[in-house]
Parts: structure tokens; C-alpha cells; sequence
């Protein structure tokens, strides 16, 4: 093959790659839409009061769950699909996917997406946001589109509502993926476990911001705009 035709080749073969194997963490828009993402969930308190939140302002967002609580909350695994938001994997119990032996990994994912069925999107977020080439070629097996995200306000750490709110605030731009929690697993901060200044924070952001900006799940984001898809290999947070 000529050095022409390699390099050809390598041009055509490179958004491929990035489809294949890279990570979604915005969408290119210049339309004024935010994806919001709850991690963790669902929790049988704090998960419907974000639901009664987001309906209240007519906002949608995506819920990357944790298959066993999905298992025990059937009831908010329906609610929040029938309301409009989207449902992602996030594995069975919350295991570190570059930590985790592949055959394990494999047993988390197809357990997760039995507890969400019927209402999971194809959608997968790691926990602790850590991935290794292994971990992203399962998860191509799967046929998951993997979401990670480029913006985040530390809510794992215990801050004020008027902190949190903040830096939610700041994280407001044209086809962002903001990560938060609707449930703390394997909580760092003992004192972040309350979701309360978090939903107090989101309700302030949405009274004050949904006039200029519209909160999409993350599948309506990527029809809107052209996704951004990275390398995203790291251990975890």
C-alpha cells in the first residue's frame, strides 16, 4: 500500500476509533442545553424529591443506576422512566471496572441491566469514573455508549446549598454533561450523605436558569449537537 493510501486509511480509521472506543463527555451545540446526571441512585427519599424537583421545572435528566438498588426501588425505576428521564447502567454494586476482574465486570454489567429492564437506555457511566482499555471494550461488546462527563460541583464533599449552587451555576454551558448524585456510595464524606443542600442547590439553579437554558437527558443532548467523544482512561476519581 502506498505511504497515500496508509495515510488515508488512518484519517478514515481515527473518528472511527474515537466512535468506537472513546467517551462521551459533551455534546458540540451552540443551543443553550445541559444534560444533567444523577449517579447512584436510586434512593427511596432523595430520589423522588429531585424527580418532583425536575417536574416542577419541566426539566429532564439521565439517572446512571446502580442495579441493586434499582432492584429494590422497582416502583422509582418506573417513575423516573415514565417521566421522561433517561436510565443508564452503573453496574450491579458500584465495583471500580480497572480494579475488577473482567469475568466479574462482565456478571455487574448483565445484572444491572436485568434490574433496570425495561426502562435502561443503552447507556453506561463507570464508578469512580475509572476505565482501562479492557473495561471500554466490554462495554463495546455490550453496545453501551459510555458517558462520562465535563462538568461536576464536588458534591460529594459536604458544601453549603449556596456553595453548591455555585458551582452548579458555573458548570451551565452549551452541551454540557454535568455529574452529580442522587445517592453517595462508598461516601468519602460522611457529612455529604445528605442530599439535601444538593437538592436545595439544583432548585435554586433551575428557578433562576430555566429561562435561558433547557435541561435535556443525555440522548436528547447528542441529537441536538455533535457528541464529543475523548479517551478517557484513568484508575478512578
Amino acid at each position: 500500500m502506498s505511504p497515500v493510501h496508509t495515510m488515508s486509511m488512518f484519517r478514515w480509521l481515527k473518528p472511527l476509533g474515537r466512535r468506537l472506543v472513546g467517551t462521551l463527555v459533551q455534546v458540540e451545540t451552540s443551543e443553550p442545553v445541559v444534560a444533567l446526571t444523577f449517579d447512584d441512585g436510586p434512593h427511596p427519599v432523595y430520589t423522588p424529591r429531585i424527580l418532583d424537583l425536575l417536574a416542577e421545572h419541566d426539566a429532564r435528566a439521565t439517572f446512571f443506576m446502580i442495579g441493586r438498588h434499582a432492584a429494590r426501588h422497582r416502583d422509582l425505576v418506573a417513575r423516573v422512566a415514565a417521566e421522561g428521564h433517561a436510565i443508564g447502567n452503573h453496574t450491579f454494586n458500584h465495583v471500580p471496572m480497572p480494579q475488577t476482574p473482567r469475568r466479574r465486570r462482565l456478571r455487574e454489567l448483565w445484572a444491572a441491566r436485568r434490574a433496570i429492564a425495561p426502562h435502561g437506555a443503552r447507556l453506561f457511566r463507570p464508578p469512580f469514573g475509572g476505565q482501562t482499555y479492557g473495561s471500554r471494550l466490554d462495554l463495546l461488546l455490550f453496545g453501551y455508549e459510555v458517558v462520562c462527563w465535563n462538568g461536576q460541583v464536588d458534591d460529594w464533599v459536604a458544601q453549603s446549598p449556596q456553595a453548591l449552587a455555585q458551582r452548579l451555576n458555573d458548570q451551565l454551558h452549551p452541551g454540557f454533561i454535568v455529574l452529580l448524585h442522587d445517592q453517595l456510595e462508598n461516601p468519602r464524606d460522611p457529612e455529604a450523605i445528605d442530599r439535601t443542600p444538593l437538592i436545595e442547590a439544583l432548585a435554586a439553579v433551575l428557578a433562576r436558569r430555566r429561562s435561558d437554558y433547557r435541561f435535556v437527558t443525555v440522548p436528547e443532548l447528542m441529537r441536538i449537537g455533535r457528541p464529543v467523544r475523548r479517551p478517557w482512561f484513568r484508575p478512578a476519581l
